[in-house]
C-alpha cells in the first residue's frame, strides 16, 4: 500500500478551502405598479422573487386559486381585505389576458 504524505493532503485540504462561494444576491424588482409593496409585504417571506414572477402567466382566476390556498392551507399572512388589491396586480403585472 502506497502511503500518501501528509503535508501533500494539507495542500489539498487547504486549496479547497480557500475557495470561496456566494450565492448570486437576488434583486427583488416587481413590475412598478399599483400593489407591487402589497406583493412585497405578503409573499415575499415564503417566495423568492423569482418564484413569484417566474410563474406561467395566470388569469385573474388561477391566480385567486392560488392566493386561496395560500391562505387556506398555509395560513398565509394576508389581510382579507388587500386580497383583491394583490390580485389586481398579479393578474395585471403577471397574468395572461382573459379572452
Amino acid at each position: 500500500m502506497k502511503r500518501i504524505p501528509i503535508a501533500f493532503l494539507a495542500c489539498i485540504t487547504s486549496s479547497f478551502a480557500a475557495d470561496e462561494w456566494k450565492l448570486p444576491e437576488e434583486k427583488i424588482a416587481f413590475k412598478s405598479a399599483p400593489g407591487a409593496d402589497l406583493v412585497q409585504a405578503s409573499c415575499i417571506m415564503c417566495h423568492s422573487h423569482e418564484y413569484i414572477t417566474t410563474q406561467p402567466p395566470l388569469t385573474r382566476d388561477q391566480w385567486k386559486a392560488s392566493v386561496t390556498k395560500m391562505l387556506q392551507k398555509y395560513g398565509a399572512p394576508i389581510v382579507p381585505e388587500k386580497v383583491d388589491a394583490l390580485l389586481d396586480y398579479l393578474a395585471q403585472s403577471y397574468g395572461k389576458a382573459v379572452k
